[in-house]
């Protein structure tokens, strides 16, 4: 009887996270994004990443942003910027990897270049205004956004547009998309990296005598429960191809 009764809660459970995944995964709207507006003006593009942490995860918001910029600094050894930055573009704070991928072609010597990732935080002004926490489904989770992109690297001259670079630029599956190249193009490769830490499909390593693969969100797995869900953009304030949303829960 006692194995009856445990057979049936355990499956009243999985029952009760499937519907829970089930509410929180349709569309990029369920998860309630909020306006442009509420960020600093500085910021010239909607975040294309957007973090939710399970509320029974963490204490306070704090504790919640913390979470993931030191999981994922140590998963990407991430080296973190606190400024003054030239152009902070509104974020609290960045983190960047440098000489990644290599581009170099004898007969394009003055454009050749290698690539930087690069993301910038967005919290405090969520927090300011209150919606640093929202109800998906029957749970809560804080939030944060974050503005990642892949270009040539900071150091380089070219820094940030080769249009021509088969790796950074307006080739291959984005060789038809017109418009802002940081928008379509930029954005997109820096989300295909924190998330599966690719770049078109092609894993990235660092450039040192280990070639150990830059890493991703999917190192976190480890530790908790990811679910990870990209959306098309690029309609009213949302001025990035795709965004990202991943949802972290215990395991």
């Amino acid at each position: 009887m006692a194995g009856s009764q445990y057979s049936v809660r355990a499956q009243v459970n999985k029952d009760s996270v499937r519907r829970q995944r089930n509410q929180i995964s349709r569309t990029l709207e369920d998860f309630k994004l909020p306006a442009k507006s509420v960020f600093d003006r500085a910021m010239p593009r909607y975040p294309n990443l957007w973090f939710y942490v399970d509320a029974r995860l963490v204490r306070s918001y704090d504790a919640a942003v913390k979470l993931v910029t030191g999981n994922l600094r140590k998963a990407m050894r991430l080296r973190e910027f606190y400024g003054p930055f030239d152009n902070a573009e509104g974020c609290d704070f960045e983190v960047r990897l440098e000489h990644l991928q290599p581009w170099e072609v004898r007969e394009q010597r003055a454009l050749q270049h290698s690539h930087a990732f690069h993301m910038r935080y967005y919290f405090s002004a969520l927090a300011r205004q209150g919606l640093d926490q929202v109800k998906l489904g029957e749970r809560a989770y804080y939030r944060f956004g974050a503005s990642v992109h892949y270009e040539v690297e900071h150091t380089n001259p070219n820094h940030a547009d080769v249009e021509s670079c088969p790796i950074c630029g307006r080739t291959g599956e984005y060789a038809n998309l017109k418009g802002n190249l940081v928008e379509l193009v930029h954005d997109p490769l820096g989300l295909e990296l924190v998330l599966s830490g690719r770049i078109r499909g092609e894993t990235v390593r660092f450039e040192d005598w280990e070639q150990r693969e830059v890493g991703s969100i999917e190192a976190l797995k480890q530790r908790f429960t990811i679910r990870q869900n990209t959306f098309p953009a690029q309609a009213g304030d949302k001025n990035t191809l795709r965004i990202g949303v991943v949802v972290i829960s215990p395991k």
